[in-house]
């Protein structure tokens, strides 16, 4: 999820490998608070100094346990792992036939739906819109949220269940006799909570959660929905998606936006990397949380960050808020309210490859109160300052 800072003993090219090799990898945590998080490894160095294939490791705890990891396509070798607060904790690597990891990160397009792609950790999950909803002049521009209380993936089954499998006899159904129709809806959709969360979030024509957008004089140019993608990497400890925006016009220019967005296991908080082709002048870039009319007050304007305690599109039905945020740790960044958002707003933007983070969690799972968001949002902002530190020895 974060960059960490390697510390190589000595030149990997000059080792000569044997049927014992095995390389310690020592992660320390600079921190006074727990940190459980993905780190990555270089995998060419990795294989190098065991002198084996990237198909023949395992990754092994103290006590001799398999550890969770993760090859990508991008030369990685991400581990899961978990330190006490200002301690040490040392992981093996060894050849050997990897295991199979319970898969805690995925996404996929789901043309059932309208080509929404969505994505998923075990703490929450999201979705974006593509061509065919824009196709249906439809102004659905953010991000999505989904709530979910349990580590499983959820996603692909509430498709199929509510687009599939229940939709087309609803519609016959409420033909016939309308309160058995809604009846069958309200027991199987995924707009209502039966057990595992739900989707409870209004986004519309607004940046939803963390949906990247330029500013033009005092009006925010709202994104719309992708053009194509390509999915870089898919758990079971991350999930990471390049997204190519449709081209539009903006002040005279014809402008291109791409993303990278990744999520990591165990994270409220997906990395945003975003960038936008054909720029001719400086502009302002913004991202943030939309601001539901319902609830004006449950917002937080921090230094480098906005948080909102969202009250869902039913709160009178649904009685657990939900908590959403976007931080900007990286570079000059002006916090405001806009237009029915909290924005974070980076001026005198060319164009460039920019990096925030957004997020959210779910009061009937692992955040229960404003205050524990609050805190949790520090919590991560800390753990960017201060990264794991990821020492390998022979």
């Amino acid at each position: 999820m974060r960059c960490c800072r390697f510390l190589f003993c000595s030149l990997l090219a000059c080792l000569t490998a044997n049927a014992d090799a095995q390389i310690c990898v020592e992660v320390t945590n600079p921190t006074d608070e727990y940190r459980e998080e993905v780190i990555e490894l270089p995998l060419d160095s990795v294989c190098l100094w065991l002198g084996t294939s990237s198909d023949s490791l395992r990754v092994l705890d103290r006590a001799g346990l398999d550890v969770p990891s993760q090859l990508t396509p991008n030369g990685k070798l991400l581990i899961g792992a978990y330190v006490r607060k200002g301690g040490k904790n040392t992981y093996t690597i060894r050849k050997g036939a990897t295991h199979d990891f319970q898969i805690f990160c995925d996404g996929a397009l789901h043309p059932e739906r309208k080509d929404d792609f969505a994505w998923e950790n075990d703490r929450g999950a999201y979705r974006v819109y593509g061509p065919a909803l824009e196709r249906t002049g439809e102004r659905s521009y953010g991000i999505d949220v989904w709530t979910k209380n349990t580590p499983e993936l959820v996603v692909n089954d509430r498709y199929y269940i509510e687009d599939v499998v229940m939709m087309p006899k609803v519609d016959s159904l409420r033909r016939i006799d309308r309160y058995r129709g809604d009846s069958l809806y309200r027991i199987n959709s995924y707009h209502h909570d039966h057990g595992k969360g739900f989707d409870p979030y209004k986004v519309g024509a607004t940046l939803g959660c963390g949906a990247p957008a330029l500013l033009m004089g005092d009006s925010i140019v709202m994104p719309y929905c992708f053009e194509s993608y390509e999915v870089i990497t898919r758990g079971p400890l991350r999930f990471e998606v390049c997204l190519h925006q449709s081209p539009r016009a903006v002040c005279g220019d014809t402008i291109r936006e791409t993303r990278v967005i990744r999520l990591d296991k165990g994270s409220n908080f997906n990395r945003m990397e975003v960038w936008y082709d054909g720029l001719s002048k400086p502009v302002s870039l913004c991202s943030g949380v939309v601001v539901q009319k319902e609830d004006q007050e449950s917002v937080v304007l921090g230094r480098n960050y906005v948080a909102y305690t969202d009250p869902t599109d039913q709160p009178d039905v649904h009685h657990a808020p939900l908590y959403v945020a976007a931080i900007f740790p990286h570079g000059e960044v002006e916090i405001k309210r806009k237009d029915g958002h909290a924005l974070g707003i980076i001026p005198n933007y060319q164009g460039g490859h920019f990096t925030y983070y957004f997020g959210s969690a779910w009061s009937k799972y692992d955040v229960r109160t404003a205050e524990e968001w609050n805190a949790r949002i520090g919590w991560f902002l800390r753990s960017i300052e201060h990264p794991l530190q990821v020492t390998l020895k022979k």
